[in-house]
């Protein structure tokens, strides 16, 4: 399957970046710095530049003209504030453009703590406002939320089960594990249309 990946060169990118890739998928992901494409080459990505200069009307129709013929779109970047809800939802608009049905979104709800850039009311609002962006659109979506993030190595063990209103999961969980996670979130139909947490067992 061909996956596209935004967030692709964070560190939760690149551990998705490699399940997918051991999977046998066939992995792109979309960069705004043309300094991220080597570390994702090496991988074994690919790379689709967003050129941000562009409109985003015109950047819409440039994504969704390199995201033809995808299986799934994965949203693993930050939606914690207002420029961040807004990239999402033009990756989420132009993948519905290119006829992408497939989406999965990564929502971390701890990201407030230790950034004084960012009240933590005004963060929870952005996440809210980037999960209500997808769920409203015709799509197959999956939202899936996680703990703290650790650099842990993978241990293949996780607990998906439904999110409980606005409340951020508890504990931590590696980001190895958390790929995984999303790996049999897109391999299950049955997981479409809902909204789960992901925590260590």
């Amino acid at each position: 399957m061909r996956i596209m990946i935004l967030g692709a060169s964070a560190p939760l990118g690149h551990a998705l970046t490699t399940a997918f890739l051991q999977r046998g998928d066939e992995v792109f992901g979309v960069i705004r710095r043309a300094e991220h494409a080597a570390a994702l080459q090496t991988l074994g990505a690919q790379v689709v530049p967003a050129d941000t200069s562009l409109d985003p009307r015109a950047l819409v129709a440039s994504l969704a003209a390199s995201f033809a013929g995808a299986g799934a779109l994965v949203l693993a970047a930050g939606t914690g504030d207002a420029q961040a809800a807004g990239a999402a939802r033009l990756f989420t608009a132009a993948g519905q453009q290119a006829g992408v049905k497939r989406h999965v979104m990564v929502s971390n709800w701890h990201g407030a703590a230790g950034r004084p850039d960012l009240e933590e009311h005004a963060y929870v609002q952005a996440k809210v406002a980037a999960e209500e962006d997808l769920q409203s659109r015709d799509l197959q979506w999956t939202i899936v939320r996680t703990p703290r993030l650790t650099d842990a190595a993978a241990t293949g063990l996780f607990r998906l089960q439904p999110a409980v209103a606005d409340v951020a999961p508890p504990g931590e969980i590696g980001r190895a594990d958390v790929a995984a996670a999303v790996v049999a979130v897109l391999a299950d139909p049955g997981e479409t249309g809902r909204v789960l947490t992901v925590t260590a067992p």
